[in-house]
């Protein structure tokens, strides 16, 4: 060290040391949060994507939702394709059918309103489209195009982004959603009611 010129003390590394240590444990959960907005952001235009196949399908299809599929039956019935399937030439992207923040490892993170009768449903017979939903965010995943939920299937809706989901509705639009208010009436169909 050169005459003169006095270098740090053990003290003052150590305040820096600890002032660095609390800002990046006040910046941390920051940047966690503005990283999880990001995937929502992304899943939501994922969503949407679906949500404008679904409007284009029900343009070319008299203006009927998609109809869900059916497994293939003992006695030889045919596999039908499910709704997902039909809305691809649409989408034409695998990659909207799984949201970024999915953990699971399958291959769709999504379901379809299948339990007040959206699958197959003219547009017409929906009372509210701007406020009944179509698709949402599914924590379980879906191994196959199995997808739908039913009465019990609704509690699968993922709030893996800051307490909601993503959802899209009838009037073809995709929003995010927080999933603690009762959303039971936010789809139904007429015919359909429990």
């Amino acid at each position: 060290m050169r005459p003169g010129r006095r270098g740090f003390t053990l003290i003052e590394l150590l305040v820096v040391i600890a002032i660095i240590a609390i800002l990046a444990a006040i910046l941390f959960p920051v940047f966690a949060r503005a990283r999880e907005k990001a995937r929502q952001a992304s899943y939501l235009s994922n969503v949407k994507q679906l949500m404008l196949g679904i409007m284009m399908y029900t343009n070319d299809y008299d203006e009927c939702l998609p109809l869900d599929g059916t497994l293939p039956l003992v006695g030889g019935y045919p596999q039908a394709p499910f709704w997902d399937e039909r809305i691809f030439p649409y989408v034409k992207s695998l990659q909207v059918y799984v949201c970024p923040s999915a953990t699971v490892g399958y291959s769709r993170t999504y379901r379809y309103n299948t339990v007040r009768g959206a699958t197959g449903a003219h547009l017409s017979t929906i009372a509210s489209p701007a406020t009944t939903i179509l698709i949402v965010d599914s924590k379980a995943g879906a191994y196959n195009s199995l997808s739908g939920w039913g009465v019990r299937g609704w509690y699968d809706i993922a709030e893996t982004h800051t307490g909601g989901a993503n959802f899209g509705l009838a009037d073809g639009h995709a929003k995010w959603m927080r999933t603690e208010k009762d959303l039971y009436g936010s789809y139904q169909i007429p015919g359909y009611e429990l």
